[in-house]
């Protein structure tokens, strides 16, 4: 391919991409930008793409009439408890399938790809038996601990687990350390980018989640963000404006949470790539 040819298909997958990006946003800047109309402008048929004069009434109304603030720190509690936990679990539970070879190590790792195939609505009436019995509903426990061990998180550590050379680890070994000195000095630098990866995915998951929520935090003062959206769409189900302040500020934060770790997120996806 001659170096006429090379630019000309750079330029088409950059322009592609740019398509597709603008794409994918436009929907999100929009409900963004209906946030910050006054009445008349969204009720005028379609809303315009941008307000012509911006208000921060419905941010205001969705924060102090609505509460969504009391939310906001539910779902940021279970969410900043959950994302550790489970990157812990997934990083030492992964690293184990991948790297130790131990007896029932290979039904193990069957058991958990099976569990990654066993959909959530299954899991709730066993959940709630469960917590109920424990006297954890209503409590911040009952939505941490079901989502501590993540079957999908554990399947891609253990994937990205496997292309650690055996000789670093053996290596490390032989120089003196023990199993948990190897795998806090060697084995989580190597695995960094991937643990980033998981830690993004099980925030979004875990600050999106509505059915188990629903049915585990009865009481209205510790309902997570998404179920309290639910209920301020019944009762203000014609007032566009105040529910799109509401989904502005719920998407926030998985904004900052993927700009922060973009650069892990990248390399993980880079490096997986690689290695397959």
């Amino acid at each position: 391919m001659t170096a006429k040819g090379g630019m000309v298909v750079r330029v088409s997958t950059y322009a592609a991409l740019i398509v597709m990006a603008l794409a994918t946003l436009f929907p999100l800047l929009w409900v963004a930008s209906i946030a910050f109309m006054r009445a008349p402008e969204r009720f005028a048929g379609t809303p315009p793409l941008w307000p012509d004069h911006p208000t921060l009434v419905n941010i205001v109304n969705i924060i102090h009439q609505q509460r969504i603030g009391d939310y906001f720190l539910n779902s940021l509690i279970v969410a900043a408890c959950t994302t550790p936990l489970s990157v812990l679990v997934a990083g030492l539970g992964g690293y184990a399938l991948a790297q130790a070879k131990f007896r029932g190590h290979r039904l193990l790792s069957w058991v958990v790809m099976f569990a990654v195939l066993v959909p959530t609505q299954a899991l709730v009436l066993p959940l709630f038996e469960m917590f109920s019995a424990a006297h954890l509903i209503n409590h911040y426990a009952a939505l941490v601990l079901p989502a501590t061990a993540n079957a999908v998180s554990i399947v891609l550590i253990q994937a990205y687990a496997r292309g650690i050379p055996k000789e670093i680890l053996d290596a490390a070994r032989i120089d003196g350390a023990s199993e948990w000195r190897t795998f806090i000095s060697v084995v989580v630098p190597l695995m960094a980018p991937m643990l980033a990866a998981v830690a993004v995915l099980t925030f979004v998951v875990s600050w999106n989640d509505f059915m188990w929520p629903m049915i585990a935090m009865q009481k209205v003062d510790m309902q997570t963000l998404p179920v309290a959206l639910a209920s301020i769409d019944r009762e203000h189900y014609q007032n566009i404006g105040l529910m799109a302040a509401g989904a502005t500020v719920a998407i926030l934060p998985m904004i900052l949470v993927f700009f922060a770790s973009q650069r892990y997120y990248l390399r993980s996806v880079a490096a997986g790539s690689l290695t397959d």
